[in-house]
């Protein structure tokens, strides 16, 4: 039998429960689709989730750091793929991303968060960090190779040509009500895309 070695650290405390992150983020999201994120607290996260308040201070610093890393974990991510056609890559993710976002039990989360973010600067910082500027980023980057092959307006600001792709999908869906299905996402992806065509 072999012998421990003697500089190795003895283990203390509790070993690490496995998933008790996502149980953490699954507990954060379920209690702000059912009270809000103005009732949210981290005893009751912690209690929800199985686990202790430092716990959850181990992994964030806070409330609104929690919410928004949550929220970035449970919708879908937005990929940047590379097919050698940046155009059909650009409308192949806005039509993926809006359908998958529409479908997710989570995006009614996103726009109370988004409100309440208007008055909480520390949630708006936290939100950008998270989830915002990933999702941006990806978006630039997609959008910047179709303008370097000259498959959209190069006299356009990135950010622009984005808002005027997104938009509309999620304006049908937020305002107007209608059902965002893929061949509706398709559809005004494209001609949204014809706009800003060279």
């Amino acid at each position: 039998m072999p012998s421990q070695d003697p500089a190795a650290p003895s283990p203390r405390g509790r070993p690490r429960r496995p998933g008790i992150d996502h149980d953490i983020l699954r507990a954060t999201l379920n209690i702000l689709a059912t009270q809000g994120y103005s009732a949210l607290s981290l005893e009751a996260v912690a209690k929800a989730a199985g686990v202790t308040r430092p716990t959850i201070y181990r992994r964030w610093p806070g409330k609104a750091a929690l919410v928004a890393h949550a929220l970035a974990a449970g919708l879908p991510p937005l990929a940047t793929p590379d097919t050698g056609d940046p155009l059909a890559d650009l409308r192949t993710v806005a039509t993926n991303f809006i359908t998958a976002f529409t479908e997710s039990p989570h995006a009614p989360v996103t726009f109370v968060l988004h409100a309440e973010a208007r008055h909480d600067p520390e949630l708006a910082n936290h939100l950008f960090a998270s989830y915002l500027a990933p999702r941006a980023a990806a978006v630039h980057t997609l959008i910047t190779r179709a303008q370097a092959t000259t498959q959209l307006r190069v006299d356009l600001a990135p950010d622009l040509i984005r808002d005027l792709i997104f938009g509309p999908l999620v304006y049908r869906w937020l305002v107007a009500g209608e059902p965002m299905t893929r061949a509706a996402a398709d559809q005004l992806v494209e001609l949204s895309c014809r706009a800003v065509a060279p």
